[in-house]
């Protein structure tokens, strides 16, 4: 028997924006194949795009991490799984009650309020990239507090903690992190959040715990639960998102004017999408456990085995999307990316991501026409131990033509 691929497969060091090749391979070869997990566990692995669409509506698949053949992909996975989980991780008929409860804080008109915040934070960190030394690191002055800042006004969760809930964050989302660290990360977040859903403040939380805390229909675990999801998900891929994306469009700069050069909302738009198709930072499998045999493609999954759905590959099936190495911001269809995720399980957060990222990429290029990498791109320093794709820094700088605020 041919020895299995071990999963996670790596990226090529001088290509790191592009998924590792192999899942072109595997693509080619075979509609599903087997892995090898960390824990000698062997699910089946998805790299088509169509299979995976079918797999992320199929509602046989789940996401339940108490699910028998529930494929983990890092000990922290598994960790993670233990206790009380964020919603979209919990049986089926908790998994609904809990989206819907979100769905109703996470509407498009309550997100387009946020936009003019969402500018005021982005000016203002640009403002004090401009007013500090250079070359400047892009994460720690702009894509980081901006992402954290969004997400604790809309939370309620206080600012002055950002930092360590971040460094906490990472922990959790490592493929590589000891096993005490990680107890220890999950102890520690837990504990904090714990505590606002006591004092919960006027954001998000404040509206939830009153609605449905109070009233018994959600326990306080849960809640803790939730608020610690959205603050990890709401967050870090949008701030890995911004750098990833800004080292793209530096590598493709015909396309920055496709953002800068107009108001359209709808160019804007389809530039976004194209971004998160191409980058994909959420390079870790979406996990999934059989609850019935289920046939897809041309394999039969049987009822208790566990299932991987690789986006990123997804993202890049050459029968799907033309040239899809290639950024091209004016692709259309836009939306027919999975980056995140699609039916029940599609990003309850989308609409304020789409407004995150349209307005980092666009203000970043206008009022710094000239940004540039201060380093050579080889020497970037990608991170791929992580559950998401990013930079540990991403030095820039820029000339006179930066632009400050009037």
């Amino acid at each position: 028997m041919a020895e299995l691929p071990t999963y996670p497969l790596a990226r090529d060091p001088e290509h790191p924006l592009d998924p590792p090749p192999e899942y072109r391979e595997l693509r080619a070869s075979a509609s599903l194949t087997r892995v090898r997990a960390w824990d000698g566990s062997t699910p089946w692995l998805i790299t088509r795009y169509e299979d995976a669409r079918r797999a992320l509506t199929d509602r046989r698949l789940t996401m339940d991490v108490t699910s028998p053949g529930f494929p983990h992909t890092s000990p922290s996975s598994r960790l993670r799984g233990q206790g009380a989980v964020f919603f979209p991780s919990r049986p089926e008929e908790r998994y609904a009650a809990g989206r819907t409860m979100m769905i109703r804080e996470f509407t498009p008109l309550r997100m387009a309020e946020l936009r003019p915040f969402v500018q005021r934070v982005a000016d203002g960190e640009i403002d004090a990239m401009l007013a500090g030394p250079r070359p400047a690191d892009l994460v720690e002055a702009f894509a980081l507090p901006l992402a954290i800042k969004v997400i604790c006004e809309f939370l309620g969760v206080p600012v002055a903690d950002r930092g360590r809930l971040h460094e906490l964050s990472r922990v959790l989302g490592s493929r590589t992190a000891p096993a005490e660290r990680v107890t220890s990360a999950l102890s520690e977040m837990d504990a904090y959040f714990r505590a606002l859903v006591a004092d919960p403040g006027d954001g998000l939380m404040g509206r939830i715990v009153r609605a449905y805390v109070e009233t018994g229909e959600l326990s306080e675990a849960d809640a803790a639960a939730d608020f610690q999801g959205l603050f990890f998900t709401g967050h870090g891929p949008t701030a890995y998102m911004i750098a990833t994306g800004v080292v793209a469009l530096l590598r493709h700069p015909d396309q920055i004017d496709v953002l800068t050069g107009t108001d359209d909302e709808t160019v804007h738009a389809t530039a976004v999408q194209e971004l998160l198709r191409y980058v994909t930072v959420s390079h870790n499998a979406r996990q999934r456990a059989a609850t019935d045999d289920i046939e897809i493609g041309e394999t039969l999954i049987r009822r208790g085995e566990g299932v991987l759905i690789q986006i990123d590959s997804a993202n890049r099936d050459e029968t799907v999307f033309l040239e899809p190495d290639r950024l091209d911001l004016r692709r259309t269809p836009s939306r027919r990316h999975v980056a995140l995720g699609l039916g029940v399980h599609h990003c309850t957060g989308h609409a304020l991501a789409d407004i995150e990222l349209d307005v980092a990429y666009t203000t970043l290029f206008r009022r710094l026409p000239d940004l540039r990498l201060a380093v050579d791109f080889a020497k970037v320093p990608f991170k791929f131990d992580e559950n998401l794709l990013g930079v540990h820094a991403l030095p820039v700088t820029w000339g006179s033509g930066a632009k400050h605020r009037v």
